[in-house]
């Protein structure tokens, strides 16, 4: 008679995960399917420990790759989850890691070098093998794609877990091997389907995610510019001018750059903090300034193609500052990213991950202005307009589009 496999469940999950029937990490409240899909988590039973000088420490448990079958996994797709590890990491490997290719260089390092690294680091095996399955998901759709969303959310929660254990200790080895778990992170993020959240909301949070991704970058930096990760070629290729901007972008920043001037130069609050001393940095003129001007940038880079997805890293160039703005529902600061969903919608649609949210993006910033702030709404309408309308036109088409991807 077969022996039964053992089946592990997550005994003390939240009650979310409950209800989703996936497997939860425990780390919360919130979990991380919970804080992906910015749903309210709630367990049924105390996750923390008071100690005697009142500090409260949550519990936590790393979770290591298991060797061989992983086990609970497995099950739910009727056949060793071996098979399933293949059939994601062939889908990596031929497929999903082309969406991160912003030069020609990253192709050997995304098809290759980074695989066999993750051999040594668990996490970024687990996040390979998470947004592989997710983009099967988004190629299969229907009632089929439902085991492989929740494969990619089995895989990232065991990933992160053990993510969050080896930030503590970057290092040469492993520095490029963090950004790029912290990078792929996001498009995992935006690539789970939301049952309620709104688009706006899941941008907030992937605004987060880049500047904490830009921040351990920020960290490794000079690890990772000596690493084979290509970083140093992406940087030394940025350069295009504003010549490369189609004309009616130019007047649409122009007309974003005349809003700041007339609205916020004068009575402009300032913005504290960042840097150790508390020290005034920049008034909220200047932040908008400064984001209007790397927009500036993002349309420049896109249009002439060279590096490809640039437009992406707009929400780091703008800045944690900004992105406070952002998450507090700032109307300028709404208007400015839903003027930025243009750039989204520029970007390489292979990068399947991020151009979809463009125009629900735009949408919903719009109705919100018109709902909440309708004399600003009323005031904008022209440049709110043009956005709308340029989703629904013809695509602006960079120079460049097909990447001549390097393999070793």
């Amino acid at each position: 008679m077969q022996k039964r496999r053992s089946h592990k469940k997550s005994r003390n999950g939240c009650q979310n995960c409950k209800k989703w029937h996936t497997k939860c990490d425990e780390s919360g409240p919130p979990c991380n399917n919970c804080a992906l899909r910015k749903a309210k988590c709630v367990y049924n039973r105390p996750k923390a420990e008071n100690f005697d000088n009142g500090t409260i420490a949550l519990r936590s448990k790393e979770i290591e790759r298991p060797r061989g079958d992983v086990g609970s996994l497995c099950g739910a797709y009727g056949g060793p989850g071996r098979l399933l590890e293949l059939e994601l990491m062939h889908q990596w490997s031929t497929s999903t890691y082309k969406s991160f290719c912003g030069i020609p260089e990253d192709g050997e390092y995304l098809q290759s070098v980074l695989p066999r690294a993750a051999l040594n680091y668990d996490f970024m095996l687990n996040c390979l093998m998470s947004i592989s399955s997710l983009q099967i998901a988004r190629a299969i759709g229907g009632p089929e794609s439902k085991k492989y969303v929740t494969a990619g959310l089995e895989f990232y929660n065991r990933g992160s877990s053990s993510f969050r254990t080896h930030l503590g200790n970057m290092n040469a080895d492993n520095s490029h091997v963090l950004y790029m778990f912290s990078s792929i992170a996001i498009a995992v993020h935006l690539s789970i389907p939301q049952r309620s959240t709104s688009v706006l909301e899941l941008a907030k949070v992937a605004f987060d995610l880049v500047n904490g991704s830009t921040s351990i970058g920020m960290m490794g930096m000079p690890w990772i510019l000596n690493s084979n990760y290509p970083l140093r070629l992406y940087v030394s290729r940025i350069g295009a001018t504003k010549d490369w901007i189609p004309p009616d972008v130019r007047v649409a920043l122009e007309k974003l750059k005349e809003i700041n001037e007339q609205r916020n130069k004068v009575a402009s609050e300032p913005i504290s903090g960042g840097d150790e001393n508390g020290v005034v940095l920049m008034s909220k003129y200047e932040l908008y300034e400064m984001a209007i001007q790397n927009l500036e940038t993002c349309f420049a880079e896109e249009a002439r193609g060279l590096l490809r997805g640039f437009g992406s890293a707009f929400p780091a160039m703008a800045g944690k500052h900004f992105t406070t703005l952002v998450n507090n529902s700032d109307p300028f600061a709404l208007l400015i990213v839903m003027h930025w969903t243009i750039v989204i919608g520029m970007i390489d649609q292979s990068i399947w991950w991020l151009v979809s949210v463009a125009e629900p993006l735009a949408q919903e910033i719009s109705d919100l202005l018109v709902a909440f702030h309708p004399d600003l709404a009323e005031e904008w309408a022209e440049g709110m307009a043009w956005v709308l309308n340029r989703h629904r036109s013809p695509p602006l088409t960079p120079q460049l589009r097909e990447l001549p991807y390097v393999s070793g």
